[in-house]
């Protein structure tokens, strides 16, 4: 890092919220399709006219990133890759927030939680948000340090449910007062379907229209348990049940051979990553999360405002959203037994199945929508400014 990118910035002007339009930098190492990204797509479109949002990937774009773009919001890529081996990448991360001089940065994800808030409180950014979406039990102890190092100095930290607060206040010892339970929430339109959809969407995706359908829509990774699903769907009670898997990620090659393995592949339909969500849930009988460990996943909030009936694991923050019998089906997580268990009663009652699909709906309509989100955020941003203010 050079000595110019070392000296700290003058003490920027906190702008007064209602005289100056707020700049509010949303920092990422890149946007890749997920539920992270999906929240800063949600605030760049629907943030107060009072706030002016910009959105910064460290690395690269990614698929959201470029969604992100096309809303008219600027979008700068840094091709930046900070952390041990490339610490003066920092510099770099530094020098843009030294030209655009937010009022606040708010990071996502990990690369950006750590080196982004280190860069704004470097260089002196009045306003300093971190977010922590999901139970990181694996979180490298290094990574925790720095964490506690940074939380000193940060001034709030969303978290995506209260299961996550609770974790991350014993994980990092993070200040109670610090941390705040804003759930993750999506825009219900993009779980709506126009009439004839499903009907449409299966034949395009090679489904017969009287076929009995689970889905999964969820990054290809460990976390989202897709291999204890195969291994539910290998079950004789499921023998006839077709699988449509939405989503991308690192396990793509493994979960296909594991399909292979257990002899389900037939019935099983990659998608890959797909953002016509509301016509891929129209196609569904059943929504499956079997994730092994979570925050606040919006694809099973989605599908229960889409009315469809849920089986997810007891884990994190679905619980919260969840209710056994009433609004879905709980199971314990890594247990594909249980998993087909509640799968086979599912589709062997399907007006149960349709009654409590629609009681998620109900539940979930006016809890987890995109402008009571927004207007949390938006709201916390406010109190903090007029606190830095004062």
């Amino acid at each position: 890092m050079s000595p110019e990118s070392q000296a700290p910035s003058p003490e920027p002007r906190v702008p007064s919220p209602g005289r100056d339009r707020i700049r509010v930098v949303y920092l990422a190492h890149t946007l890749a399709v997920g539920g992270a990204e999906e929240m800063v797509l949600n605030l760049v479109r629907h943030l107060p006219s009072r706030f002016e949002p910009m959105v910064c990937c460290i690395n690269s774009a990614g698929p959201m990133g470029e969604e992100i773009q096309r809303t008219g919001t600027p979008v700068s890529v840094l091709g930046l890759t900070p952390g041990w081996r490339r610490p003066w990448h920092l510099g770099g991360l530094r020098r843009y927030l030294r030209e655009v001089k937010p009022a606040i940065v708010h990071t996502f994800l990990l690369t950006a939680s750590l080196y982004g808030r280190l860069a704004a409180m470097l260089e002196r950014v009045p306003i300093v948000i971190g977010t922590e979406v999901n139970i990181y039990e694996r979180k490298r102890p290094h990574h925790v340090i720095a964490e506690r190092l940074l939380m000193n100095r940060t001034d709030r930290v969303i978290v995506s449910a209260r299961s996550v607060r609770e974790f991350y206040l014993g994980q990092i010892h993070a200040d109670p007062s610090k941390v705040d339970v804003i759930y993750n929430a999506v825009d219900w339109n993009m779980g709506e379907a126009p009439e004839g959809t499903r009907e449409r969407v299966r034949a395009a995706i090679g489904l017969d229209a009287g076929a009995r359908v689970a889905g999964v829509i969820a990054r290809l990774t460990e976390q989202k348990g897709h291999l204890v699903l195969f291994e539910a769907l290998a079950s004789p009670a499921l023998a006839d049940v077709r699988l449509v898997v939405v989503g991308d990620g690192p396990l793509r090659d493994t979960l296909h051979a594991a399909a292979r393995r257990l002899g389900i592949l037939s019935r099983v339909t990659f998608l890959g990553a797909r953002r016509d969500l509301g016509d891929l849930l129209a196609a569904l009988d059943v929504f499956v999360m079997p994730s092994f460990w979570e925050g606040l996943p919006l694809s099973l909030v989605l599908a229960m405002g889409a009315g469809l009936p849920v089986v997810a694991t007891a884990v994190a923050g679905i619980p919260e959203v969840v209710t056994d019998g009433q609004t879905g089906w709980l199971v314990p997580p890594r247990d594909a037994a249980a998993l087909a268990r509640a799968l086979a009663a599912v589709f062997g009652d399907r007006e149960h199945a349709t009654s409590v699909g629609a009681a998620a709906k109900r539940w979930v309509r006016p809890r987890f929508g995109v402008d009571e989100y927004v207007a949390a955020v938006a709201s916390l941003y406010d109190r903090l400014l007029m606190a830095r203010a004062a």
